[in-house]
């Protein structure tokens, strides 16, 4: 057992550690690529306030529709989960997500499963069905983005046609590998008689773990899910859309699906609430994709201050809510660190019982 608790430890810290480290070097490279920060705070603040507070607006359904999902993914567990409670801790895994090791969905889980009363093992797997579906319904919308409207926004560099074709051939690798897991998850529901030789403690944890998926074997929540992760992505692609009405008139909607679909390999980053990775890719898509909304005089530095400013549009406000949620059900840092550590050992059965 103090094996164990050494090796969480260690973990811990060793994510903690590569979370700044990587802060840090993307933060240098955005400051170096960056040719006039005076000029990108410029930008940064004269956005237009109607389309901020539209974007705002946006944010929070796409946080109602997250805790809506949610609740629906773990309708077989418990058919009437509180959407007040499932609203509150969707808010609070953000949070919790900016601080390294981004244990979120793990604390706000067993914080949940507490509150419903439904296994935390159950409520762990719905949260990550979550994140599977996210994957495969981004990599759904931009796929057909590609196919139909990506000769609307033609690279207009170099560096845009590599980032073209990296996207390209990430992402039907991404859906392949996508399917073959919800087949194999199908596969591992319709038959668990191979759990009956696994040790019964082992397997009590287990098969609580699999509740948490058997949305998926539920033809009118798996329906409803699908639905409500396009209408989640859909969302986000209307927030951005409207932050960049904020500083670029004109800006095209399918525009939007771009960035929605490129900043999320920068969330994807494991820096504090994705800061430094939002802001570099969706920089990347402003200077190399959309060069004719932006100035023709320094493109970098005004793709720095709609970056950052959108990310605090998108951001902040979450964060803060989130906090009154947080202090609402008297989570600290150190209880949330404690939720976090029983999360991964009921993940992790075999270990505790060494």
């Amino acid at each position: 057992m103090t094996d164990f608790h050494g090796m969480q430890y260690m973990k811990k810290w060793l994510q903690i550690g590569l979370s700044l480290g990587l802060t840090l070097l993307i933060g240098y490279i955005l400051y170096r690529g960056v040719p006039d920060w005076g000029q990108a705070w410029n930008v940064m603040i004269q956005g237009r306030p109607v389309f901020f507070l539209a974007g705002f607006s946006f944010v929070m359904l796409h946080m109602l529709l997250r805790a809506v999902r949610w609740g629906v993914l773990l309708s077989p567990v418990k058919p009437k989960i509180s959407l007040k409670n499932l609203f509150s801790l969707t808010l609070v895994k953000y949070v919790i997500n900016a601080i390294p090791p981004r244990a979120g969905e793990v604390a706000a889980s067993v914080v949940l499963a507490r509150k419903e009363n439904v296994p935390a093992a159950s409520v762990i797997a719905a949260s990550l069905l979550e994140r599977i579906l996210d994957m495969l319904t981004v990599v759904v919308i931009f796929g057909f983005y590609l196919v139909f409207f990506a000769h609307l926004y033609v690279p207009n560099s170099e560096r845009g046609s590599e980032i073209m074709l990296t996207i390209q051939n990430y992402s039907v690798k991404g859906f392949i590998i996508l399917c073959l897991g919800f087949v194999i998850i199908g596969l591992l529901l319709r038959r668990q008689s191979w759990t009956s030789r696994i040790p019964l403690r082992i397997r009590r944890v287990l098969l609580s773990f699999l509740e948490g998926f058997r949305a998926l074997q539920r033809g009118g929540a798996l329906f409803q899910a699908i639905v409500l992760s396009a209408a989640i992505w859909l969302t986000i692609s209307m927030q951005l859309w409207c932050l960049m009405q904020a500083y670029l008139i004109g800006f095209p909607f399918l525009g939007a699906i771009f960035l929605m679909a490129i900043t999320v390999v920068g969330v994807a980053i494991p820096t504090p609430g994705g800061v430094g990775g939002f802001q570099f890719f969706m920089n990347l898509a402003l200077v190399n994709f959309f060069s004719d909304y932006m100035s023709s005089q320094d493109p970098h530095s005004q793709a720095a201050g709609i970056s950052n400013g959108s990310y605090i549009v998108s951001m902040i406000p979450v964060m803060l809510i989130g906090l009154i949620f947080m202090n609402r059900e008297g989570l600290s840092l150190n209880r949330i660190s404690r939720l976090a550590e029983q999360g991964q050992n009921i993940k992790q059965p075999r270990l505790q019982e060494k």
